[in-house]
């Protein structure tokens, strides 16, 4: 445990060192170096009160999005099962026609079996 202590006791004070020395070491002075921090900090502002106006943007479209994509799906299906019903109902007549004719062929497929079997 001492040996970490000594280790982070270490690193803040040598962070602390050099965050002086590079201020004492700066060609610029103190009131430029502030003003500095100042615009640097309105710019970061700006551009984080941008980023979350274009997220909440962002976020809206999706929603929309997503409605619009729930709303076409549920006419896309619906217009699907119009469009099966009305083919079942259309082949409803040749569903009866095959039906007889595949009945014929089977009676004729067993008159043929009987007479072979004479």
């Amino acid at each position: 445990m001492s040996n970490q202590k000594s280790l982070y006791l270490g690193l803040l004070v040598g962070g602390l060192i050099g965050g002086v020395t590079t201020l004492l070491t700066a060609p610029t002075s103190g009131r430029e170096l502030r003003e500095q921090i100042k615009v640097n900090r309105e710019k970061l502002e700006d551009t984080l009160v941008q980023l979350k106006s274009e997220s909440i943007s962002l976020k809206d479209q999706m929603i929309r999005t997503a409605k619009d994509s729930a709303d076409v799906i549920k006419e896309v299906s619906l217009d699907l099962q119009k469009s099966i019903k009305q083919w079942q109902h259309e082949i409803e007549p040749h569903k009866e026609n095959l039906q007889n004719e595949l009945d014929e062929i089977e009676e004729k497929i067993k008159q043929l079996e009987q007479t072979i079997k004479k």
